[in-house]
Order: structure tokens, then C-alpha cells, then sequence
């Protein structure tokens, strides 16, 4: 041990910057994990209760254009769209569970074919009410061309996830499929990142909230998949090979993530979700 070692701070040691990026990466599948089991108890809860009902119509309180009477095939689409939505995020929550790829490895497996069964599904379904309803679902063309290329991310990283895991390349296989969780949590960062925004400003700022369309949902709608995918890179290559600096830089990073996450979805949870549970 050399004098400089002895002299250094604690906070700037190996061991430290490893365990501090671990925890806050902890912290964020925590957070994640609270906040899309709330979602999915609100996706049960409103649209399934609705389509055991029969009661689709009910689809367009909080969905503009969920259900138009006469089209069979768009109206087929959103019902699986929704459904599969619950599937797909607590599919993804049990993919990123150490103890299940661990300790019940066949579960992880089948798990992971439904899971990327289920992402290019909800990516077409989605890409066609968009190309089938482009004039009926709210916001304008930009919010559009940005969810068709989140769904072709979605698609992309699902093939890959899958076909390093064919292969039995796991450590790229683990990289993909972490990869195709961001992009599929497009959708629900959405939500958290808007109630977030509002949360702060108590009134739309930005946008128009009745043609859905403005700067900051431009903005926003980009993000909530370019921006975590980005961050998800940092993380990879610091854990890998990162330097002191270059971990403690990313676990400042996933700590703000997480802190912002978490009032959405406070936001999100008490403005959108419970009052219609």
C-alpha cells in the first residue's frame, strides 16, 4: 500500500465507487419496480375490468380515439395493446430479479420469450393505430414519428436480446435485454416524466393540454427513450471498465434519475392512476 493510498479519501477508492454505483443502480430498480406495479395494478384494474365488462367505450375517458364504433381491427389492436401492457411490465420486473435468473432459470427463460413475444406485439399493434388513427390519437406528428421510433428501438433490442441469448453470449444477451426494458419503459416514463413537469408546475406548461402538441411534450417524448438509453450506456461501460471518477459521475446521475422518477410517480400515482382503481 503506497503513502498516496493511505492519504486518499475514502470516497475516492475503487471499492466505494463500485459499491455507490451498485446501490444507486438498486435504488433505481426499486423505484422502477414500485412505480410500474402501480401502473400495472392500474392497467387491470381500469381496461380489464372494462373489456370483461364490455364496456370498451369506457377506454376513451382517459385514451381519445380508444374505442370508434365500426373499426373492428383498430379497436382489436387497442384492446391488445392495453392488455398486453400489464403482461409486459411485470414481465420485465421479473426478468431483472436476480433471485429468478438465478435460482429458477427455466422461469427466466420462458419468461423472456413472452416478454419479447409481448414488446413486438404492443410495438406493431401500436404502429398500426398510429398509421390507422393518425388524425384521431391525440397529439401531433412528431409525438407520432417518436413512438414509431421507440417501437422500432423496442423491436430491434428484442431480436438482439434474443439472439444473444440463442447464442449463449449472456453478458450480450444481459446488455440487450436491459436495453429492450428502457426502450419498452418508453411509455410508462412518459407518464411519470408529464406528471413530474406538472407536479412542479401545477398547470400545463409548454403544451396545449387539448391538442396534446407543444415544445415541451416534443421534448419529453423524445426523452423518455433517447435519454434513459443514454444513461443505461453510461452505467454499462462505468460498471465494466469505469474509472473512480467515472462511477461516481454515473451514480450521481442515476440518483437524480431516481429522484425525479419518484416524484412522478407520486404524481402520477395520486393524479392518474389510483382514482381510476
Amino acid at each position: 500500500m503506497t503513502s498516496q493510498s493511505i492519504l486518499s479519501p475514502w470516497w475516492r477508492s475503487p471499492s466505494f465507487a463500485g459499491k455507490a454505483l451498485n446501490g444507486s443502480a438498486k435504488l433505481w430498480f426499486v423505484t422502477v419496480l414500485v412505480g410500474q406495479a402501480i401502473f400495472s395494478l392500474y392497467i387491470v384494474m381500469f381496461y380489464y375490468t372494462a373489456t370483461v365488462a364490455n364496456d370498451i367505450e369506457r377506454f376513451n375517458k382517459v385514451m381519445p380515439a380508444g374505442y370508434i364504433e365500426g373499426d373492428f381491427w383498430g379497436n382489436i389492436a387497442v384492446m391488445g395493446h392495453v392488455l398486453f401492457a400489464a403482461i409486459i411490465t411485470v414481465g420485465g420486473l421479473l426478468q431483472l430479479l436476480p433471485i429468478i435468473r438465478n435460482k429458477i432459470p427455466a422461469l427466466h427463460r420462458w419468461n423472456g420469450r413472452l416478454y419479447i413475444s409481448t414488446a413486438m406485439i404492443m410495438s406493431l399493434s401500436g404502429a398500426f393505430m398510429i398509421i390507422t388513427r393518425f388524425d384521431k390519437v391525440a397529439g401531433d406528428w412528431f409525438g407520432h414519428t417518436a413512438i414509431m421510433i421507440n417501437g422500432t428501438i423496442i423491436m430491434v433490442c428484442a431480436v438482439m436480446a434474443f439472439k444473444f441469448a440463442r447464442q449463449k453470449k449472456f453478458v450480450q444477451h444481459r446488455i440487450w435485454a436491459l436495453r429492450l426494458f428502457v426502450a419498452v419503459s418508453g411509455v410508462w416514463m412518459f407518464r411519470v416524466g408529464m406528471m413530474a413537469w406538472l407536479s412542479i408546475h401545477g398547470k400545463p406548461v409548454g403544451f396545449d393540454p387539448i391538442s396534446f402538441s407543444g415544445p415541451f411534450l416534443a421534448a419529453l417524448q423524445t426523452l423518455v427513450f433517447v435519454l434513459p438509453l443514454l444513461f443505461l450506456e453510461v452505467y454499462i461501460r462505468a460498471q465494466a471498465r469505469g474509472s473512480v471518477l467515472q462511477k461516481l459521475m454515473a451514480t450521481i446521475g442515476v440518483l437524480l434519475i431516481s429522484l425525479i422518477m419518484m416524484g412522478g410517480i407520486f404524481g402520477a400515482t395520486m393524479g392518474l392512476w389510483l382514482p381510476r382503481i
